[in-house]
């Protein structure tokens, strides 16, 4: 497989700084991508601290990784999002100015054709394969929560003040719970990571568009955070799109 790869990362127009963060990598030798995907929470920017710790944790781990590991990928996915949040969540103990910090995550892996995603938190990852549109994650939000109860309609949710009060996030407690999941991808397909500035502003309509759009010729992660700062966002976004052909 071959892949188209564009990513932006943008303070936005209301923030004071910038708390997500991206970054990708293609390992030839083992022929896997992978992606993250990180939205830090907490004041006195100690959520830019919790993001660039998540990204530089895997960072390193797949730099050290010379074979796919025994267990599979989704366990070992699993695995590295627990250790991760015990060190966030050790380093905002230990120091008063990271009190609370945490982030989201969403990793995104691709070996042969199969694709492999682990999240916490309301990050998300989309694919779009023969023009269907496919929200892979589900948001770990409360209203999130409240809507699997069937306690609110989905256009209350949509109208909610609170719709992004985390359920839960990379170390804001000792243990975390980690979703996992796997597909199959082929030539043709568009894979898409973004954080909520983003996609709270867009529709699938226009999410589906850009990415059927994106190609080796066309850049368009840039026009997407210009089009979501002109549909009100007022938060950082983040995008990163990995095209298959």
């Amino acid at each position: 497989m071959n892949f188209h790869i564009e990513t932006a990362c943008d303070q936005g127009i209301f923030r004071s700084n910038n708390e997500d963060a991206i970054c990708h990598d293609h390992n030839k030798e083992m022929d896997i991508l992978w992606m993250l995907i990180a939205d830090g929470v907490g004041g006195h920017k100690a959520g830019e601290v919790a993001s660039e710790y998540l990204i530089n944790y895997f960072g390193q781990i797949f730099n050290q990784l010379t074979q796919p590991p025994e267990q599979g990928w989704l366990p070992w996915i699993e695995n590295h999002f627990t250790l991760v949040n015990e060190g966030i969540f050790k380093q905002s103990q230990a120091d008063s100015s990271h009190r609370g910090m945490s982030t989201t995550g969403v990793l995104l892996l691709i070996d042969k054709e199969q694709c492999y995603l682990g999240w916490v938190g309301d990050s998300r990852a989309y694919s779009l394969s023969a023009d269907t549109l496919k929200q892979q994650t589900k948001d770990h939000t409360m209203i999130q929560y409240l809507l699997d109860k069937g306690a609110i309609t989905a256009e209350e949710a949509q109208k909610s003040n609170t719709k992004n009060l985390l359920a839960k996030a990379i170390g804001t407690n000792e243990t975390i719970e980690v979703d996992v999941l796997s597909f199959g991808v082929e030539v043709g397909d568009t894979l898409l990571l973004s954080t909520d500035g983003l996609h709270d502003y867009l529709t699938a309509e226009q999410l589906a568009l850009f990415m059927k759009n994106s190609n080796t010729t066309q850049s368009v992660c840039s026009d997407m955070i210009a089009q979501s700062i002109n549909q009100s966002s007022k938060d950082n976004i983040t995008v990163g799109i990995i095209k298959i052909y």
